[in-house]
Formats: structure tokens, C-alpha cells, sequence
């Protein structure tokens, strides 16, 4: 079994001005990534504003990617949920699909305990049979802890993990304790700060926003290690960190969104009502971030546009599954949800 290492690309969403996920736009954006040469599309990601769509929406994410994919990379889908029947039933969904692995962090909104969350993880893990990804965004979501890693990595399908704690103490002490349970365990960075210091210490790649906006460069840092080429790895990683700390300047994943939309993908109207000061400082962010970015790629990657254009007329496929009740803008209409209707039913 061949699990997937390099520079991953976490996936922002493209949307539409409803808030409905753009399949056209989504196709583009896979075959810019897979133009750039990147080793995996990580879709459904925290990045990728999963929390913003329902499960049928994250299944048509999935069903998108995969067809508009076609083999030609590894697509590695996230699992993210409140519980663990949503993430079984992702997880289920995606080896369905043939997805070569999936993300799986731990449960959010809620502040488990440390033994809760471990046995969410493990569930999961019992439960489907495809290749998993464990992933640390203790920002968004529980902690998961080198602890619970050690433990959960001699299940058989648990194979890696993404740490986006951005805390190279936390990723040394991830590569040591796992590599003495499971010595191929793949430790991969969500911090893109950190991409080559972690390859240094035994990291196997990223899973990364920057590795869909910039994949010249993660690519690049990626290449450059396993060939030995440090030096060039070394100025590809700097390069990147003031335009990193540029898109982090705003509520993210703003800054990096409008970043992908100088990559040539329309990204659709923000998902969060910002006020009006806010918008123009975004409209400002963009401005720097388009001069940023072309001055980055004609110093390490003359000739390469900062615009991508299809080849060929993208056109979509899929029907767009119907809205969960309650789902906003994305629900022409209000309809009670099956649980709603039998406690009305039973209602004294």
C-alpha cells in the first residue's frame, strides 16, 4: 500500500456568490494543482471552510475531485466531524469513491477530555477500511496529543499525521515516538513555516494551504530535499514566510482565499459578513499579496504566470445535492428535518 508524502495541497473551496460549492471552479483548481505537480489534493479541509457545508456537500466535494482527478494524484478527503458516526460515514464514503487515505482530526465544539477524543479517533480507525491520516489543529478542534498518536499508530490503518500546531516541539516528539511503534509513519506538517525543519528532523511532507496558492514553491522545497539540494530548499522556504505572514493577516482563511484568486480561481463572495473597514483592508491585502507574489515567481520561477488558464472549456457534471433543512441562503425553503417532524408527530 502506497500512502501518500510530499507536498499536499490542504483544498480551499471555491464557492459561489450563494454559497454553494463551484463545481467549475473546483474542477479548474485541480488541474492547476495537478499543472504544478503536487503529490495530493486534501479536500473538505479546515481551510476549505468545511464547517460552512453540510454532509451532502462534502460528499459532491469529494465526487469532484475524484472524477476531475481521474487517477492523476492521490486524493486524501477530510473526515472532520462532532462525532464519530459523520466521520465514519465520510470515511466509509471516500474508499467508496477509491480516495487513497483520509483526515481525520479530533471532534470539535465541544472540549472533550483526552481520553474521549482518543477513543473517537479509535473508533473511526476500527470502523473504516481506507489509510488515515490523523490530524493536530488544536486551533479548530481537540488536541491531539504525541500521546494519543503513539498510541493510535500500531492500529494498521492509521498511517500518518498532519500537526498544525505549528510547534516544532510538538512535530519532534511526534517523528520519536511513532517511529519506534511504526517506523513508516508519516509525519507531515500543516504549518507551512516549518515545512523544510520538519523534512530535516524525518517529517515526510506537508499538508498545506500554501501547497495549492504557491505549489511552485512547497513542490519546490519538497523536490529540493529529496534531492539533496539544500541550499535551494533553504531560500524556497524563506522566501515564502512574509507572503505566509501577508495572508494570515487577515480573519483567516480570507487572506489565503484571496490569494488562490490571484492563481486565476474565482473563490465566490467571502462565507463570513465582514464590515465594511474590514473589506478594504482585504481589498488592500490583495493588492500587496498580487505584487508579493508575481515579484516571488519571476525571482525563483521566471516565466511562470501568476494567472492560470484552463486549456479547455471546464463545464460541470454533477447535480448539486439538495440542502439540509436550516442550510441558509444554500435552502430555497425551510423544510423540517425527519428528526423534527416525528418529535412534532409525538408532541402531546
Amino acid at each position: 500500500m502506497s500512502i501518500p508524502e510530499g507536498a499536499i495541497v490542504a483544498m480551499l473551496t471555491p464557492f459561489d456568490d450563494r454559497g454553494k460549492v463551484n463545481e467549475v471552479e473546483v474542477r479548474k483548481l485541480v488541474n492547476f494543482l495537478i499543472s504544478r505537480g503536487v503529490d495530493g489534493i486534501f479536500p473538505v479541509a479546515s481551510c476549505g471552510e468545511y464547517a460552512h457545508t453540510d454532509m451532502g456537500e462534502r460528499k459532491f466535494l469529494i465526487d469532484v475531485v475524484m472524477d476531475e482527478v481521474n487517477g492523476r494524484t492521490d486524493v486524501i478527503p477530510g473526515t472532520g466531524a462532532t462525532c464519530y458516526h459523520q466521520s465514519i460515514e465520510l470515511a466509509q464514503y471516500a474508499r467508496e469513491k477509491g480516495c487513497s487515505a483520509v483526515v481525520l482530526h479530533g471532534p470539535y465544539f465541544f472540549q472533550n477530555t483526552q481520553d474521549a477524543v482518543e477513543g473517537h479517533l479509535k473508533k473511526v480507525a476500527e470502523s473504516v477500511e481506507i489509510p488515515i491520516f490523523l490530524y493536530n489543529i488544536p486551533f479548530f478542534a481537540n488536541e491531539v496529543t504525541p500521546a494519543m498518536v503513539e498510541n493510535l499508530c500500531n492500529m494498521k490503518n492509521v498511517v500518518g499525521i498532519k500537526d498544525s500546531s505549528g510547534n516544532m516541539v510538538n512535530v519532534m516528539n511526534l517523528i520519536e515516538m511513532t517511529k519506534k511503534v511504526d517506523p513508516d509513519f508519516k509525519v507531515l506538517v500543516g504549518a507551512e513555516e516549518i515545512m523544510l525543519p520538519a523534512l530535516l528532523m524525518g517529517g515526510r511532507g506537508c499538508m498545506t494551504a500554501t501547497a495549492g496558492i504557491f505549489p511552485e514553491f512547497m513542490t519546490g522545497i519538497w523536490r529540493s530535499f529529496c534531492n539533496g539540494n539544500y541550499n535551494l530548499a533553504r531560500n524556497l522556504q524563506f522566501a515564502i514566510l512574509p507572503l505566509i505572514r501577508e495572508m494570515k493577516s487577515v480573519n483567516f482563511p480570507q487572506g489565503f482565499k484571496e490569494a488562490m484568486s490571484l492563481r486565476g480561481i474565482e473563490m465566490g463572495k467571502p462565507m463570513m459578513n465582514y464590515p465594511k473597514e474590514t473589506l478594504a483592508r482585504i481589498a488592500d491585502l490583495k493588492e500587496r499579496l498580487k505584487i508579493e507574489m508575481n515579484s516571488l515567481l519571476y525571482e525563483y520561477f521566471p516565466g511562470m504566470p501568476l494567472t492560470y488558464k484552463a486549456g479547455e472549456e471546464i463545464n460541470g457534471k454533477y447535480s448539486y445535492p439538495t440542502a439540509q433543512a436550516n442550510a441558509g441562503e444554500k435552502n430555497s425553503m425551510t423544510v423540517p428535518s425527519a428528526a423534527c417532524v416525528t418529535v412534532l408527530q409525538n408532541a402531546p
